[in-house]
């Protein structure tokens, strides 16, 4: 009974080592996705073999729709999670350049269109799209001047007279830093998120700092696996070794 248990144990463990080594090196990724720049890598001709990206999870997913606006000619365009798409007498179709994208806001102008997207800030000109700005930008709005202001996650708000030329509005940039300490209230913490700043290691190290955990965190699991693996093939050939062995010393097994 110990032997089959510690069997059944051993072969758990070899069939857990994927999994652990997936979650090890995809945290050690995440946790430096921004300097090696693996937003901008589009893989997406190439994961249609896994489940979660094949065509039946395509068919369950129904747009999520983030933002809508109508423009001058009569048709609306429409924001969703996974495209931008433009609704008129004609039908609906999509806008190919925000294909896939998380479209967040938009925003008409009377020199084009604005949109925010988590890929960045594009621009709708004479009927052609064109991104303006890199980053993830969470939303757009129109000044009394006739200017827009767009918010980036890095950069902050950036606004532009025409949608080609940004900048940061420097006084509104300046207020905010200047705040004083004791009137910034402080980060509303409910359990859900302790627990994910515990996973992450936010709530240890800070945000700047928790990537250290998660690295830490990551070359264990990758530790354990390939350590895992290895005393699992030793085992196997311990056990492969001896069976040779007993099958050589019985009679008759040698001489045939």
């Amino acid at each position: 009974m110990n032997l089959k248990a510690r069997d059944w144990h051993n072969w758990v463990s070899v069939l857990l080592i994927l999994p652990m080594l997936l979650v090890g090196f995809t945290s050690i990724f995440l946790a430096h996705k921004k300097e090696l720049g693996l937003n901008d890598i589009d893989l997406t001709p190439y994961v249609g073999w896994l489940p979660g990206y094949g065509a039946s999870a395509m068919r369950a997913m129904s747009p999520e729709i983030r933002s809508t606006a109508t423009l001058a000619d009569g048709s609306t365009l429409v924001g969703t999670q996974n495209g931008l798409f433009r609704a008129d007498a004609a039908g609906v179709t999509a806008v190919a350049e925000l294909a896939g994208d998380q479209v967040r806001d938009i925003l008409p102008m009377t020199w084009g269109v604005i949109v925010a997207a988590k890929s960045g800030v594009w621009l709708e000109q004479d009927g052609r799209w064109q991104r303006v700005l890199k980053g993830d930008a969470w939303n757009a709005s129109a000044n009394l001047d006739g200017s827009v202001t767009v918010t980036l996650k890095e950069r902050g708000p950036l606004s532009s007279p025409d949608g080609r030329f940004w900048s940061a509005p420097a006084v509104l940039v300046a207020g905010i830093a200047s705040l004083p300490l004791e009137e910034i209230p402080p980060e509303r913490v409910t359990l859900g998120k302790l627990m994910i700043d515990l996973h992450t290691g936010k709530a240890f190290l800070g945000k700047d700092g928790e990537w250290v955990w998660i690295d830490l965190l990551g070359f264990v699991w990758i530790f354990l696996g390939f350590t895992g693996l290895w005393l699992w093939w030793r085992t196997q050939t311990k056990k492969r070794d001896a069976a040779i062995k007993r099958a050589q010393t019985q009679p008759g097994i040698a001489h045939a």
